[in-house]
């Protein structure tokens, strides 16, 4: 019996976030957290809830003007429901989510699934982007709260190992032309040509854009719904009321750097935003691990339901194009 190596990978991952949650568990004054849950604001929760989908709607609609100039456009609705799903995926699988959404956008869009791939690390790509300008933007909002974080944990580590950073990168080029060179000497044949060009032309979609400005605008719209969504989060327990707007940037910044860390269920974004918490905002340990594991549980089941819905609509919707394919 063979074992599936993405089966491995994946029970480790999914170990590995069970044990972080334990520690989260032995960290953590569960009598304040459950306080906290029970005296929440539901009026911010169902702002923050609005929010959150409206990005995600807007990231489906993205997806749509980044595949449209290869050649496959997206129905809107439909694109909505398979980053949803995807989502969903990701509670579980941290990474996973991507390939399915593509997976579900190929079948019910008739596109090929390395050019959505493709799109999708493009979308990636944009974020980034995205979040190094926010990025800047938090710094100039709060430049007294962030500069000894960026002092201390960016500039001065960047400084301390200059020299083994350029010779790692050096090497990492030089290392990457050798790949390409071998790369280049083999034989092609048709098929890897064609996943190839596929590929290719989802991740350059964006030089093709019909409207690049409604495209840069949707991009910053999809973080403005995180930014909207966690100042919601926020107000809605009385233990972080107090942070402001621009506080509420700053913590999604962290919470981007915890989605980095591939870990099903968000056990890196507890980690990350509490720490952010306490150390940039200055907020009690438990205080920062009740909203950490509040924000993370909160998320996962907004994912879980709005996910599971989503696919029951995307079935429907699918069901509905073979039913009216069958007929003509």
């Amino acid at each position: 019996m063979k074992i599936n190596k993405k089966i491995i990978s994946q029970t480790l991952l999914i170990l590995l976030a069970a044990g972080v949650f334990i520690v989260i568990g032995l960290k953590i004054d569960w009598q304040q957290t459950a306080n906290a849950v029970r005296n929440a604001n539901l009026n911010w929760l169902i702002g923050a809830t609005v929010t959150m989908l409206y990005a995600h709607y807007l990231r489906g609609w993205r997806w749509n003007m980044l595949t449209e100039p290869a050649g496959y456009p997206l129905n809107k609705i439909r694109a909505f429901y398979t980053v949803m799903i995807g989502y969903l995926v990701n509670v579980a699988t941290s990474r996973g989510g991507e390939f399915v959404r593509c997976a579900m956008a190929a079948k019910s869009e008739k596109a090929p699934v390395p050019t959505l791939v493709g799109s999708v690390v493009t979308e990636r790509i944009v974020d980034l982007l995205v979040l190094m300008s926010l990025c800047l933007l938090c710094l100039a909002l709060q430049f007294q709260e962030f500069l000894g974080f960026f002092n201390q944990y960016i500039i001065q580590p960047a400084a301390d190992h200059y020299v083994p950073l350029m010779m790692l990168l050096v090497l990492g080029t030089v290392g990457l032309q050798f790949i390409k060179k071998r790369q280049a000497q083999k034989p092609k044949t048709e098929e890897s040509t064609s996943l190839f060009s596929k590929f290719s032309a989802g991740l350059q979609s964006v030089l093709h854009l019909k409207q690049p400005a409604l495209f840069i605008a949707s991009s910053y719209g999809i973080w403005l719904g995180y930014w909207l969504s966690t100042y919601c989060t926020l107000q809605s327990l009385d233990i972080t009321a107090h942070l402001t707007l621009a506080n509420a940037l700053g913590v999604v910044i962290f919470s981007s750097l915890g989605v980095i860390i591939p870990i099903p269920g968000g056990a890196g974004v507890w980690g990350t935003v509490s720490y952010g918490l306490t150390l940039i905002y200055g907020l009690a340990d438990s205080q920062a691990n009740t909203y950490g594991i509040f924000t993370v549980a909160f998320s996962n089941i907004l994912m879980i339901v709005f996910g599971a819905i989503a696919y029951l609509l995307f079935y429907l919707a699918v069901r509905k194009i073979d039913l009216a394919n069958d007929k003509a």
